[in-house]
């Protein structure tokens, strides 16, 4: 009790003297990144300010989507490792001069989406390394001619709106290389200093009306990206020299008119990458010649067009292309010969259109490579869909309708090395693909309603390094299905649940995923063994309506295994689930409602690192405390039902860093007080939104965060209990001390009297006469007195019976019980007192005994006999025989020495006083 008085008082004073909460790793309304702590992040937490408490060695400090409304000059100071600061998504509107100023290490600022309306010459004072600076969507009316002229090092520029007499402030900055700004017009001629440097412009989202470029000030400029709802645009390019450096180039216009496209295209000679975006009209004719007329174009993409159908003549002057894309489109159809002058096209990507079939115009395409039909209607496949596409490597049929494969759809591509067929309509799996894919390498399949998979389907596959059939159904896998796949690495699949060995042969797999599937609620209690000693991650899920009552799987002999997660719903893990996987780094337990894990499950896994046992209802930490993770370092156990925190679990995992309780019903009471000083106080251990965990109990603290609890409240009670209990004990000590002092041979007194108070009670009720005439209790050292002169004339001489300790104890019994019989069978007691009778304990404790009869039973049972001179100094020790001799008359040999004879006889009347003792006739005769 003590000693928990003393551990609370401490905790107590070490949480006043805490430190500056800036040294923490659990910070308030921020989280420092596992493997980078100098990261900060404290986005979405309702902030109001910049917080106080950020480490100032952060070296990247998140504030996006928070409420904050001024940068003060004292938000940032001393933050001279700061290299990425990001405030999007506040209420900015006031940016103090010199806020900035011990920012020498940024490098990039991001103050998107605020209220910004002004920029002022010292605004960005300090930021001689910037490089990038965001400052779109906000509401810039006036900035200053020099705002931008400390930023020597800027490359990278993203404004909103800017006025047109404001937008040539950025040449201020001619490191710059990527501008994105919003403006009415540009016209890079009346610019005071040319963009050398500049190598991407994106003029976008606002009324565009004027572009003007006349001399060579743009002389780097490889990415330009127009974007207006403006009707048209004054594009003055008076030669294709002024852009003789573009590469790439982008226009998204809502109702552009045809000759803006021609005087824009016409004007570009080394585009090679072209990409056109609008919501109107289909695109002229005429410039779709334009575009595909520029000579050195390879690339088209053509985006959100109401563009239905394409034909025979639509692409005719693109046959120089080399990719081809048409993206959220409402195409159904492309006829027969619209693409059939491409000659050099490799890649082609229809997707999310509205085709229901494979466009028959893309057969004979000799020498394309990739092929994506994402996100289409497509619900069957042809025989003939795909002749004649011999270099075909990649096949992308992702999201449609499909629902069956025949043998002869794809028989032709030989050299196909990736087919995806993700979330379409397939049942089953079966003999359909065993011919088709020699050389297939990526295979899947994953979100579909497979219910039965083939044995033999893979066959063939003999290249396969990725297989995904992971379904959202039921599925029935059949033994032996993988067989033969040697160079199988990835596997993803389903199965209702079986025994068997459908995993086999796959020696030199690295990475499973299985999804355990029913259609009806099974309870699974034959765990399958897996024995994949390259295995090196293994995920399984399981259905809702599956219950593991013993281990899914049995983990044999895998030795390489570095990754395990389990999701399930109900689970027993036995204690030697992990005993043959010695190597695990990461294991992840989620959506265990009845885990309880044994207090071994964990020894034999010491190289763990990771572990994640959230949304699994645990109650109590103690397993922890027998687990063998010395090497652990990040624990989740979010959303459990843990109520009190013993922090002293923590000290098993030595090399924990990373620690997040979120989401469990904390007790706001003093049994979490050391959890909560130690939350705040350790600088090893970060306790992920620490400052965010809420409290479930007591009702009237619900809701409170559990960080905030009064914990010196504990501090005053326990102080007053502290307080209580010592004064308690320095009472007792000081009462202990003078009783001691003052009194200590009355209480041994007491004790001896208590003893022979329950002694001769005890003879009292046995009812035996006296055995001896006398006791007579000595010292060793006068035994030679009681031999010599004492007994021969007490026994011999005159008859009496007398006790002597060395003649008539009984051997073998305790010395207090042979004393307290020889008293209480005697009539009288004689002490034979010298000084080492003094200082015998033995002695001591005789008399205390016979003096104690002596008040008990109100008769003369005690006789003094002094053989030699003792002052009343030396008795003052003794306290009961000092009080004796000055209560009774005592015998002095000292004094009888010249008259022995009389001392002899006084002794005599001293014995005879009292009853004779029974069966003793030698005591009359001796009186004769």
């Amino acid at each position: 009790m003590a000693g928990t008085f003393f551990k609370m008082s401490l905790l107590s004073l070490l949480l006043v003297l805490l430190p500056p909460p800036s040294l923490f790793y659990s910070l308030k309304n921020c989280t420092a990144d596992f493997y980078d702590r100098t990261v900060i992040d404290c986005g979405h937490s309702h902030l109001t300010t910049v917080p106080s408490h950020i480490p100032k060695s952060a070296t990247l400090i998140n504030l996006v989507s928070n409420q904050i409304e001024t940068i003060k000059q004292t938000d940032l100071r001393g933050f001279t490792q700061l290299q990425t600061l990001k405030l999007g998504n506040n209420h900015i509107s006031l940016i103090e001069d010199g806020a900035f100023m011990d920012l020498s290490s940024l490098t990039h600022l991001n103050l998107a989406v605020n209220h910004l309306s002004s920029l002022t010459d010292n605004t960005f004072k300090g930021l001689s390394n910037l490089v990038t600076l965001d400052l779109s969507l906000n509401e810039f009316q006036n900035i200053s001619k020099f705002a931008f002229e400390p930023l020597k090092s800027l490359q990278e520029v993203y404004m909103s709106f800017v006025p047109v007499d404001m937008i040539n402030i950025i040449s201020h900055t001619p490191s710059i290389r990527i501008l994105s700004v919003e403006t009415e017009s540009f016209e890079a001629d009346v610019f005071p200093f040319p963009l050398l440097n500049l190598t991407m412009l994106q003029l976008g989202s606002f009324p565009l009306k004027k572009f003007s470029v006349h001399g060579n000030v743009l002389p780097q400029l490889e990415y330009l990206i127009l974007s207006t709802n403006h009707h048209e645009v004054e594009w003055d390019v008076p030669n294709k020299a002024v852009l003789k450096s573009l590469k790439r180039l982008e226009l998204s216009f809502k109702k552009m008119t045809t000759e803006s496209y021609l005087s824009i295209l016409q004007s570009v000679d080394s585009v090679e990458f072209l990409e056109l975006t609008t919501f109107g009209n289909p695109f002229d004719q005429s410039v779709m010649d334009a575009a595909c007329s520029i000579p050195s174009l390879q690339k088209l993409k053509i985006t959100y067009r109401n563009i239905t159908m394409i034909n025979d003549t639509y692409l005719r002057a693109c046959s120089n292309l080399t990719e081809l894309g048409f993206y959220s489109n409402a195409l159904s159809e492309l006829s027969e010969c619209s693409l059939r002058m491409m000659t050099r096209l490799k890649r082609l990507n229809i997707e999310s259109n509205g085709l229901t079939r494979i466009p028959t115009t893309i057969r004979n395409l000799s020498t394309i490579t990739h092929l994506s039909f994402l996100s289409n209607h497509i619900t069957k496949l042809q025989c003939s869909d795909f002749l004649n596409l011999p270099l075909l490597e990649e096949l992308n049929l992702n999201y449609n309708k499909i629902s069956k494969f025949k043998n002869c759809v794809l028989k032709d591509l030989k050299n196909i090395r990736v087919l995806y067929l993700k979330h379409n309509a397939f049942s089953t799996l079966d003999e359909s693909f065993r011919s088709s894919f020699p050389y297939l390498v990526d295979f899947s399949a994953e979100d579909n309603y497979l219910r039965l998979v083939h044995k033999g389907t893979f066959n063939k596959m003999l290249y396969l390094t990725d297989l995904n059939i992971k379904s959202k159904s039921a599925t029935n896998v059949e033994n032996g299905t993988f067989e033969g796949l040697l160079n199988l690495r990835h596997l993803s699949f389903s199965q209702t649940y079986q025994s068997g060995g459908i995993i086999s042969g796959l020696e030199h797999l690295e990475s499973l995923v299985v999804f355990i599937t029913s259609n009806k609620e099974t309870v699974v209690s034959n765990p399958v063994t897996l024995n994949l000693s390259s295995l090196q991650k293994l995920t399984v899920e399981v259905d809702r309506n599956v219950c593991v009552d013993q281990a899914l799987y049995n983990l044999h002999n895998m030795t390489n295994l570095q990754v395990f997660s389990l999701e399930t719903i109900c689970c027993d893990i036995p204690t030697h689930t992990f005993l043959e996987t010695p190597h695990l780094q990461k294991l992840k337990i989620t959506n265990c409602v009845d885990f309880s894990p044994d207090l071994d499950l964990f020894k034999t896994i010491s190289e763990l690192k990771f572990l994640d046992l959230s949304h699994n209802k645990i109650q109590s930490l103690s397993f922890f405390s027998r687990a063998n993770l010395t090497k652990l370092e990040q624990l989740i156990l979010r959303n459990n039902e843990l109520q009190i925190i013993n922090e002293t679990i923590f000290e098993a995992l030595p090399s924990l860093k990373y620690l997040d309780l979120s989401e469990n019903p904390f007790a706001c009471d003093c049994s979490n007080a050391e959890f909560i000083i130690w939350a705040i106080k350790n600088k090893q251990v970060q306790v992920v939104n620490g400052f965010q965990y809420r409290c479930s109990s007591p009702l009237s603290l619900d809701g409170q965060f559990l960080l905030d609890f009064k914990v010196q409240l504990c501090w005053e009670e326990t102080s007053f209990l502290c307080f209580l209990f010592s004064s308690g004990l320095v009472l007792f000590t000081l009462l202990s001390s003078f009783i001691y002092h003052f009194m200590r041979w009355q209480l041994a007194y007491g004790f001896y009297l208590l003893q022979a108070f329950l002694y001769d009670s005890k003879k009292k009720r046995q009812g035996k006469p006296s055995l001896y005439d006398a006791f007579v209790s000595y010292n060793c050292h006068d035994e030679d007195w009681v031999y010599r002169e004492l007994v021969p004339e007490l026994e011999e001489r005159r008859g009496w019976k007398l006790c002597l300790h060395h003649r008539d104890f009984q051997p073998g019994k305790p010395i207090i019980e042979n004393i307290t019989d020889a008293i209480y069978r005697s009539r009288k007691t004689l002490c034979v007192i010298s000084r080492h009778y003094l200082q015998s304990e033995w002695c001591s404790r005789e008399i205390q005994m016979a003096s104690f009869r002596l008040f008990d039973e109100k008769r003369d049972v005690l006789i003094l006999l002094f053989l030699e001179e003792l002052s009343s100094n030396q008795l003052s020790p003794f306290y009961r025989i000092r009080k004796l001799v000055r209560s009774h008359t005592y015998l002095s040999w000292n004094q009888a020495r010249g008259n022995k004879a009389l001392f002899w006889e006084k002794l005599q009347k001293a014995l005879e006083n009292g009853n004779n003792p029974a069966g003793n006739p030698n005591r009359h005769a001796a009186n004769v």
